[in-house]
């Protein structure tokens, strides 16, 4: 790590170290020593978060995005795991989330149209909130999801055991097997033809249904 990486993670684990100690033996004193602890990570994280106030165009609002990093710097020392990650990078996550909020409440939601989320606050007050949130396709489309989700498994399960079979009557070689065991599964679920077929294959998709069906009423 950077030097000022390395000044950051031992101020914060000075602030943790005082912090602990004033939670385990609460007194004025412990207290002064915690504040003073966290004043000197405050003191070493300034430059980054001058930088990222830049960084995200609230210069004009400086004061804002410092007390808004101060919280930022607050939250990341509570919930610092050094098993995770560095200060340094946990650190970064908090302010970037911090920052990003206060620009949005100040400036709105300054994204391209595409990216952006349309949002609207809704009453449960309201007897027709139903109507608008309920999409009258969706149950529909979720049934046909479903049932050719359920048709695919069934084909696919009928002509692995038709290929089963007949790689136990033939001794053609398992290539041969696999295309042909490819070809009765696409015309299993086909809603409509996949094109015109040649004879042969003709000829192994009827030898197949027929089996197949066979094997369903045995």
């Amino acid at each position: 790590m950077s030097a000022n990486s390395d000044a950051l993670e031992q101020a914060v684990m000075d602030w943790i170290a005082a912090r602990t100690a004033s939670d385990a033996e609460p007194s004025p004193r412990r207290r002064a020593q915690a504040d003073r602890a966290f004043a000197r990570l405050a003191v070493s994280a300034a430059p980054r978060i001058r930088y990222f106030i830049r960084r995200y165009g609230l210069a004009s609002a400086f004061e804002d995005g410092e007390q808004a990093c101060a919280i930022a710097l607050h939250r990341a020392a509570q919930s610092y795991d050094p098993r995770r990650a560095a200060f340094t990078t946990h650190m970064n996550w908090q302010i970037r989330a911090e920052l990003q909020a206060l620009r949005h409440r100040l400036h709105g939601d300054q994204r391209r149209a595409p990216h952006r989320l349309a949002a609207e606050t809704l009453s449960l007050d309201d007897p027709a909130i139903l109507d608008r949130l309920v999409d009258p396709d969706a149950e529909l489309a979720a049934e046909e999801r479903a049932s050719d989700y359920l048709a695919g498994r069934l084909a696919d399960r009928l002509a692995d055991d038709w290929a089963r079979r007949r790689d136990g009557e033939w001794q053609r070689g398992k290539a041969k097997l696999a295309a042909q065991r490819s070809l009765v599964r696409r015309h299993l679920t086909a809603v409509e033809p996949a094109g015109r077929l040649c004879e042969s294959h003709r000829h192994i998709v009827r030898r197949a249904f027929a089996d197949i069906a066979l094997r369903i009423d045995a």
